[in-house]
């Protein structure tokens, strides 16, 4: 299984609904019935990462973000796909998250990611 995570991701803000919202230093979680376990996306300021309900870090990703698309490409993991760029069309509506494939050759990440919804983690 091919996790993601973006180093960098949406860490400006992007527009949703006609509002801009920023994930800068947020966490978003998902369980993954594959894994049978949660997987958590940290955003930070310049780094970003996924991890396993034991904190374990899965994957790392580079992305680039254009509008409300973005791109993947992993760098480090246990789950990562390299040489595999992935693209996908995201979507943001309260607090849930969302990727949607345009295109990826890394089943796993695909498996993982399209369709999905993330929702966000409370702050502490």
């Amino acid at each position: 299984m091919k996790l993601i995570v973006c180093l960098g991701l949406l860490l400006t803000g992007m527009s949703m609904g006609g509002r801009a919202q920023s994930l800068k230093n947020t966490s978003w979680r998902m369980f993954v019935d594959q894994l049978h376990d949660s997987l958590t996306i940290h955003i930070g300021t310049d780094s970003s990462f996924v991890t396993s309900s034991d904190g374990s870090v899965v994957v790392r990703s580079v992305c680039k973000l254009s509008g409300d698309t973005v791109s993947l490409t992993d760098y480090d993991g246990q789950y990562a796909c390299l040489d595999m760029k992935g693209t996908y069309k995201i979507g943001m509506v309260s607090d849930e998250l969302g990727f949607t494939l345009i295109d990826d050759p890394c089943e796993g990440r695909v498996g993982t990611l399209n369709n999905s919804k993330w929702r966000k983690v409370a702050e502490k």
